[in-house]
């Protein structure tokens, strides 16, 4: 079930909310909000369930035998034994097809025959892996303590606002508020909360959509002829807002599903594209992976603890695994490595200190100037190796669209295109970002008639400029 779908705005999401607010004071509560979860996931593919169970299940049971264990060496373990099987039921479903697929060919020509996996790729299965396996390492570091009641912990991991593309939660910022008897939201929370689904429809919708458009266009054309000069770009970012926009619009519309049954849910993105550097940007992109990937896996490595050069080989081992927790292929693991020099060049050349000397105008170069090297990832993230040297000669053959510019007309017109559906999106980042968050923290401080105008422009945004052919959110891929 789709978030920008009739069935779950006007269906699913009220009956739930409804369901859960004459159960909240009892028992029955979270059973009722955990069986909905589970059909929200399962809707499409019932088999979906057995991975997500198997998952949950474990975590659960290793989590109660760690906490009770006493000798460490049958703590370390046991949690072990949770990360090899988590990372191993992952890498079958979402790296077994691709790597035998390249593999087989390879071995058949030595006389060697394995069998190729085909299996579809479960749902989430990157969210909520990441999500039960800290739940187990929390509990070997003595963060966080297990829970008793296994219906608390399947609502936990399968709780539908955040099941199938995150924010990727931590149990003890989660589970707390699940497991106990929680109020109605009050008309405040109830205000912000279908307000940011109504944002986030409109980011889906409106934006989103229309660039996928854009960008789908481009690749087709790559694949049947030759791309003008500067097309290459505008396929650079029409994706960037693509992705941004999709992936916020998912983050946020969970965030308000949440606060119509009083559950809080993480901030997944805070103006990223505004960042002046890669550090920054990864404080405020997919917030909730960036600081999962730091905890468990950056500042266990040893973080920047060992010298400069163990450093850099931190970061850069961090950024790759990340680029391969997206997904199976070589370009993945590319977009990984970019961003991993981007972190190591950034800490050799500050470019972002040496440009703010300058003041609010060396601020805004240094953003522009990162934002154009996040754009570089994102080619290689969305792009196959099929398309690439295309790309990259239509960027370099941008000069062209100056000295000729009639005979280029179909940049101008995806130019336009592209700028149309930024200019709102720009609007809403920097009355969020000079509060340091995001569009949706502006909200409360308009007022009524401004929240009135807001919503309404929202809403006739959607109805005539939203695209008609929904089309699935992008991490649910992943």
């Amino acid at each position: 079930m789709q978030f920008n779908s009739v069935a779950y705005v006007f269906g699913f999401l009220p009956l739930v909310v409804a369901g859960w607010a004459m159960l909240r004071r009892t028992h029955y509560a979270n059973l009722f909000v955990a069986s909905a979860s589970l059909y929200f996931y399962a809707s499409s593919e019932i088999w979906y369930l057995v991975p997500l169970f198997v998952t949950a299940l474990l975590d659960y049971v290793i989590g109660q035998r760690v906490y009770s264990a006493r000798d460490e060496k049958k703590r370390r373990g046991l949690t072990a034994f949770s990360v090899v099987a988590n990372l191993g039921l992952l890498s079958y479903f979402k790296y077994g097809p691709w790597l035998t697929s390249k593999l087989a060919p390879a071995l058949a020509s030595v006389g060697l025959a394995i069998p190729v996996i085909s299996v579809g790729l479960p749902p989430a299965i990157s969210f909520y892996t990441f999500q039960s396996m800290s739940y187990t390492i929390d509990i070997y570091r003595g963060e966080f303590k297990p829970y008793r009641s296994v219906v608390d912990y399947i609502s936990f991991v399968t709780f539908f606002p955040h099941l199938v593309a995150g924010p990727i939660m931590r149990a003890r910022d989660l589970l707390p508020q699940l497991a106990k008897d929680r109020a109605l939201p009050s008309t405040e929370q109830v205000s912000m909360g279908l307000f940011m689904i109504l944002f986030g429809l409109f980011q889906k919708i409106v934006v989103a959509d229309n660039m996928a458009a854009v960008v789908d266009d481009i690749s087709s054309a790559t694949q049947t002829s030759q791309i003008g000069p500067g097309i290459g770009l505008i396929y650079a970012y029409a994706f960037a807002i693509q992705i941004y926009c999709d992936f916020a619009a998912y983050s946020t519309i969970a965030r308000g599903s949440a606060k119509l049954l009083n559950v809080e849910l993480m901030r997944n993105f805070a103006t990223p594209y505004f960042a002046s550097s890669p550090s920054e940007f990864w404080q405020r992109w997919h917030i909730s992976l960036s600081t999962w990937l730091r905890d468990y896996l950056y500042i266990p490595l040893g973080g920047n603890r060992n010298g400069t050069i163990a450093t850099y080989r931190n970061l850069m081992l961090t950024m790759v695994i990340g680029g391969l927790w997206h997904g199976a292929g070589i370009l993945f693991v590319v977009w990984g490595f970019w961003h991993g020099c981007l972190l190591i060049f950034y800490r050799i050349v500050p470019v972002d200190r040496m440009l703010a000397r300058f003041g609010a105008a060396g601020r805004a170069v240094s953003s522009v100037l990162f934002f154009h090297l996040v754009c570089i990832g994102w080619i290689f993230f969305r792009s196959t190796v099929g398309e690439l040297p295309q790309l990259f000669r239509s960027i370099m053959a941008l000069p062209q669209v100056a000295f000729s510019p009639a005979s280029h007309m179909d940049f101008f017109v995806y130019s336009w295109f592209i700028f149309l559906f930024w200019i709102p999106i720009v609007i809403f980042d920097f009355l969020g970002w000079r509060r340091n968050g995001e569009f949706t923290d502006v909200f409360p401080h308009l007022g009524n008639p401004g929240k009135i105008a807001v919503a309404l422009t929202l809403i006739y945004g959607i109805v005539f400029f939203g695209r008609r052919q929904a089309s699935e959110f992008i991490y649910f891929a992943f």
